[in-house]
């Protein structure tokens, strides 16, 4: 009985190991990308400003298209707008390439395609989740969480490495030929993922009887109107993008932390052991199956993150960092699976796409507006406050002590703190705590892309 029973709970489907091999590919891909641009850049100018630009190029145009792009994906086959969009990515990287050969790059041209590359993701994305969601059953939507979670830690720890690696003997055309073959064993994966998925009989309004566009924005409409009727799905979304914020904050402040107290190489190592903590975060949640209580489960691993982020504001040993990190990191992969389980076993299969492209796009503005407020914060006021002779050296210097690094420090023990209360609501509100126990409104036939699904 154990072993014959135990066995199907970890045969998530041939089509979803398929498409996550296939979307692995692309992760890597392009996080091998992203670093070599912004090394290219800052090499080529020296400003950090222009690194700056190429981070915000990469990010904000998706904020704009993606409602747009989660309806389309609920109107067309996700197949086919994943194809395209690894087909149009596939293109923009051989205009870059050849610019690259014929000794014509210039960063305005890299922030271009940025922002171009930027949109294609954009529709990309919202195609990706609601097809992870057709094609697996709701009782396994926690262990494909975790999957996708060691795709994405697992990039971060090799991706740097092997970039840098790639840059230092054969430069960025090498590095945009290895993205370009990545893309395109991706759509291949992406193909034969759809191939194994079995088509649904029914039949839908789409197309046939109204354009595409104006299906995609009632989509939208659809999505706000989810939100509207339940407060506690408003409440985890609210949820969602507060607590994306103060991870994000802190991960991209660990940066002048470290580099303005310990330097690189401590910085390097933080965010090593980061990356395994990751990865040793999903591992866990894939061995946990499908656990119960899976909002008390998020609340109480970002409490424990949330104490973390409070601690490295604290510390000043490159050893507290690394633990911390680990730690931080490991309690943070496993929050986040579990979020995104519980929006899958949340969203309605009509919009699902849409949804899950609003709360991208609510969880990026969210993110881009902390990190903008912290780093006034430490640069007008924590960081000033926190010097020899400055206001809160007699005071809170007692305790995170002054000088260089100190205001973010401060800015991490302010941040702590709201996660911890952010956490601490989640698991003090009955109802939002036992969220997960109502009976998922995303409950459907696994049928693959849905009934929108058509031949390419």
């Amino acid at each position: 009985m154990s072993r014959k029973h135990r066995q199907p709970s970890f045969d998530l489907g041939r089509s979803f190991y398929f498409l996550w091999c296939g979307e692995s590919l692309a992760i890597v891909g392009t996080a091998l990308m992203e670093f070599a641009l912004g090394v290219w850049v800052y090499s080529h100018t020296g400003s950090a400003l222009a690194f700056a630009n190429v981070v915000l190029a990469a990010t904000l145009p998706a904020v704009v298209f993606l409602p747009l792009a989660g309806g389309l994906a609920d109107r067309v086959s996700h197949r086919l707008i994943i194809v395209c969009c690894d087909v149009s990515l596939a293109l923009l990287l051989f205009g870059v390439m050849g610019l690259l050969w014929f000794d014509r790059l210039e960063p305005l041209h890299l922030y271009l395609f940025n922002c171009l590359a930027s949109i294609v993701s954009a529709f990309r994305k919202p195609a990706y989740q609601a097809a992870v969601n057709s094609i697996v059953a709701p009782e396994k939507f926690t262990r494909a969480s975790g999957l996708m979670g060691i795709s994405k830690n697992a990039s971060a720890l090799v991706a740097p490495l092997l970039a840098g690696a790639i840059m230092a003997r054969a430069g960025l055309v090498t590095i945009l030929a290895v993205d370009l073959i990545t893309f395109c064993s991706g759509t291949l994966l992406v193909i034969k993922a759809f191939a194994h998925v079995r088509r649904s009989s029914g039949r839908h309004d789409g197309p046939g009887k109204a354009s595409v566009l104006r299906g995609a924005l009632d989509n939208v409409a659809g999505a706000l109107k989810f939100f509207a009727a339940s407060h506690l799905m408003a409440g985890l979304l609210v949820y969602t993008m507060l607590r994306s914020a103060l991870l994000s904050l802190a991960t991209l402040m660990m940066t002048p932390l470290l580099l303005s107290t310990l330097g690189s190489q401590t910085l390097g190592m933080a965010y090593t052991w980061a990356a395994l903590g990751g990865l040793a975060g999903a591992g866990v949640l894939i061995s946990m199956g499908n656990p119960r209580r899976l909002m008390a489960l998020v609340a109480v691993a970002d409490l424990l993150l949330a104490l973390c982020v409070i601690a490295l504001g604290v510390v000043s040993h490159a050893v507290a960092y690394c633990a911390l990190a680990f730690v931080a990191i490991t309690a943070a992969s496993v929050a986040d699976a579990s979020v995104n389980s519980l929006w899958m076993r949340k969203i309605p299969g009509g919009n699902r796409a849409s949804v899950f492209a609003l709360i991208s796009m609510l969880t990026i503005a969210t993110t881009s507006l902390s990190i903008f407020v912290g780093g006034l914060l430490v640069d007008h006021w924590f960081q000033p406050a926190l010097v020899p002779g400055g206001a809160y050296a007699e005071s809170i210097g007692h305790w995170l002590g002054v000088g260089p690094g100190r205001g973010v420090g401060m800015l991490f023990v302010v941040a702590g703190a709201c996660f911890a209360l952010l956490a601490l609501s989640v698991l003090c509100y009955g109802p939002m705590r036992r969220l997960e126990g109502a009976q998922s409104e995303a409950a459907s036939p696994r049928t693959g892309d849905t009934a929108q699904v058509e031949a390419l």
